[in-house]
């Protein structure tokens, strides 16, 4: 038996790099709880609407969950608290 929680994000479709990177560089609050933005360079981890500075998007990886990315070996960043 599945929960209403995993239908819900099964009914949505996978979301790309580029879908998610615009998303992420629009701080489009549609895409907030989609997925998380992870930068390699300072293994911090984000909401897509962060209000921190763009990192370089070859730098950047996303995740479907916050546990996703700190399983990664990122931290929630301190500014949004994901």
């Amino acid at each position: 038996m599945t929960s209403a929680a995993q239908t819900a994000s099964s009914a949505r479709p996978a979301l790309d790099f580029a879908t998610c990177d615009r998303a992420r560089l629009a701080r489009d609050k549609a895409f907030d709880g989609r997925f998380f933005t992870a930068v390699k360079t300072t293994r911090i981890y984000c909401r897509p609407t962060c209000l921190a500075g763009p990192a370089l998007s070859k730098n950047v990886t996303f995740y479907a969950t916050a546990a996703e990315a700190e399983g990664a070996g990122f931290r929630a960043c301190k500014r949004c608290r994901p």
